[in-house]
Formats: C-alpha cells, structure tokens, sequence
C-alpha cells in the first residue's frame, strides 16, 4: 500500500489510484475490527488454521472468514501458507490480547461507535454540531458511563496511546525535582504509573471521575506503585485535589470547549500554591503544514465531542485566562507535545 503524505504529490494516472486507496481505507479498518472483535489473533497464537477452524473456533461462516483473511492477508495483516492455512505475523501480534504492544483496544474503539460518528461528519462539518450525538442521542462520555463494552475499549485505547503517544514526554520533561504528582483526569492511570515507575522519589494523587477510577487499583497494582498513588473520584469542574507539587493535564483539555476548559484550570489554579508547576500535555495544531493524524485527530474531536485541536497561541490564551504564566514550551519525540506553567497571583 502506499502512504500518502504532502511530501509525496502524487502525480499523473498515479493520482487516481491512490485516491482510490485512500476512499477503500474505511474497508481495510473495518476488517480490521472485525478480526479483532473475533479475536482472530488469539485463536492464531497457537498455530496456523485452515478457514473452517477458524470459523468453528469463532463461531462465525466459514466462507464470510476466508475471505475476510484473504483480505487481511493481501494488506499484511496476517500471512497465508501453502495449504490455505493462516498463520500469525509481525503486524497481526498486534492484536494480540493483553500483550504490551497490543493495539486491539484502539482497533475495537475507533472500529465500532467511532466508526458510526465518522460516518455522520458530514452532518457536523454542515451543522457545527457533534456526529456522535447525532448518531447514538448522548454524549460520548455519557455512551461510555452507559455502555460497559465500549468503555472498556475506551480504556484499552487510552493505555494503548499512553505508550505510543506520550511516553516521549517522560524523556523531554525532568520529573526529579517534584514530590507529589497530581493527575487531574489520569484516567486508569496508565500515564501515572509510567511517572511514578520512572520517578522513584514521587508520590502521586490519581484524579477522574468516581466510574473511570474504579478500574484504576488493577492497573496501578500490576504496575508496582499501588502503594505510592492515591486514587481520588471527582469531578475537575468543581474541585481539584490539594497536596501536589506538579498538576498534569494529559489530553484532557482537547475534549472540552475554551470555557469549560478554562474552568478546569481555574480549579487547577485553586488547588495550587506559588511554588507548584502546571504541566499540560496534548496535541497542537500546527500553523503550517501538518501530518494526516494530526488532520484526523482533530477532526475526531470534533465527531465526538465538538472540540477541535488547538494552537499553541490558543493554549497560552487559556492559561492566561486562568491566571497562568507559560514558563516552558517543550517539544518531544513524538506527536504530543508539553506547556509547563505556574501561577501567576499567588494568595
């Protein structure tokens, strides 16, 4: 297949076929789903399979699975031997479940109601208004407090990128200094563990809703650091935790609108003193040209949530209106990047 970039026009009667590729996209994500759905991958891992081994040990049609791993097979997601068994490869351990470099929980989430959002864009694009609530009638957040299945997916994605997206941040930003981390919406609490694996001196508070956290203890206890992280239920709209020394906001203020955001840090603020850091982590929205998963990223949100990525003048604008002073910008390896901040009137 070939990957499209601006760096790489295509030209001539090469242009059609790659547009082409790119409108048979949705077909390649969606076998992609349901193979992972099916736990293809899993029922592989101990040893190749003919199609009807593999329908038997999914319960699916023997003809649908053939051609489905045919498919998968021409784009090289899975490898077909000589006596039309399937097997395992390098890209397909990818859906492995529970593995550490497993992307199945990214492949669930964005392959089922982020896939029915997507194909309601154009109703935001003309509207301004959000696809996904078009589509299912609620918020996305509300779809996840009310449908376990996708939550867990949900969860699955967040942990999944946590280690694609922002681990890069841990070797550009110098976390030694600061005693007591503070992860205002941290999810499960994949990011805290990482910080607090990486920072042996630190303690930390993890803060999210009371039916986000309630999965935290798992993840924290797997990790090592259970006893080192207090794990608080709340909302940051209303209040934040007291007692850090470093306030994180990881991809939490791209899903909320300037107000709303703003009213997070002002909490933030509240909860701060003079000698505290305010870290946020999250895309940013280039002024020139920019790569395809930033284009889709941003416009994810808006599918979801009505939000679109932000600048880093935009970023600056809210933390002024919230009574920060920028103190660092820092780019990382990866497509995150980090605005450290502090105070600016201290009581």
């Amino acid at each position: 297949m070939v990957l499209y970039t601006e760096n790489a026009q295509p030209e001539g009667e090469k242009s059609s076929s790659v547009l082409l590729e790119m409108m048979y996209g949705f077909k390649i994500s969606q076998a992609l789903f349901v193979a992972a759905k099916l736990e293809i991958a899993d029922i592989l891992s101990d040893g190749s399979k003919t199609a009807d081994e593999l329908a038997e040990a999914a319960g699916v049609n023997s003809q649908g699975i053939y051609h489905l791993m045919r498919m998968l097979v021409s784009v090289g997601v899975f490898s077909m031997e000589d006596n039309d068994k399937f097997c395992l490869n390098a890209l397909g351990k990818h859906l492995l479940t529970g593995t550490s470099d497993s992307l199945r929980g990214t492949v669930l989430a964005m392959g089922d109601e982020l896939y029915q959002g997507w194909g309601n864009l154009l109703y935001s694009i003309k509207t301004g208004e959000t696809a996904f609530e078009h589509t299912f009638k609620m918020s996305f957040y509300s779809y996840l407090t009310q449908n376990s299945e996708a939550a867990i997916n949900f969860n699955e994605w967040m942990k999944e990128t946590t280690r694609e997206w922002l681990l890069p941040v841990l070797e550009a930003y110098d976390f030694s200094g600061f005693k007591t981390l503070v992860d205002v919406g941290g999810g499960i609490g994949t990011l805290t563990a990482v910080i607090l694996n990486a920072n042996p001196q630190m303690q930390a508070i993890l803060f999210d809703r009371e039916d986000v956290i309630v999965d935290a203890p798992q993840v924290l206890h797997a990790a090592g650091v259970a006893d080192r992280c207090e794990v608080v239920g709340g909302s940051f709209f209303e209040a934040v935790p007291r007692g850090g020394d470093l306030y994180l906001l990881s991809r939490v203020l791209l899903n909320w609108d300037d107000e709303r955001a703003i009213t997070i840090l002002k909490n933030c603020y509240q909860a701060m003193t003079a000698n505290d850091r305010l870290l946020i982590v999250d895309f940013m929205l280039p002024s020139g040209k920019m790569s395809p998963f930033i284009g889709m990223g941003s416009l994810t949100l808006f599918v979801i949530g009505g939000t679109f990525m932000r600048r880093e003048d935009e970023f600056y604008h809210l933390l002024s209106s919230a009574g920060f002073k920028v103190t660092d910008t820092i780019a990382t390896k990866g497509p995150a990047s980090a605005i450290e901040a502090v105070i600016t009137n201290p009581s």
